[in-house]
């Protein structure tokens, strides 16, 4: 008897639980942490805790840290609205009010962190 084959599933893809808002830095005497907004629990919660090392405090470290995540979020922001934009070009024959303020938005979100 055959074995039923089953239907390949497209690989899931996973969920930014941390991205909703830009990370956030708590700073205490022997410590800092960095805190998160968390989708799944609709709270902000510790996500990781930094201690200080012999060459740098943890204050620093923690919002050098909390800086290069919310970076990379602002610029993931921005390379999702790009595409969006360009697929509603590209999906019109022509270029319509919607599409061309889309990608206006871009356009000026770009000009603005270039300057």
């Amino acid at each position: 008897m055959p074995k039923n084959k089953k239907a390949k599933c497209p690989p899931k893809q996973s969920r930014q639980f941390y991205a909703a808002h830009p990370w956030e830095c708590r700073h205490h005497e022997a410590h800092s942490d960095i805190a998160a907004y968390v989708e799944a629990s609709g709270e902000w919660e510790m996500i990781l805790t930094v201690h200080p090392t012999s060459g740098a405090s943890a204050e620093v470290v923690a919002a050098y840290i909390a800086a290069i995540i919310n970076e990379h979020q602002s610029k993931a922001d921005l390379l999702q609205e790009a595409m969006t934009a360009l697929e509603l070009c590209l999906e019109e024959d022509r270029l319509t009010f919607t599409s061309e303020q889309a990608a206006d938005r871009v356009v000026m979100r770009i000009k603005a962190r270039a300057s």
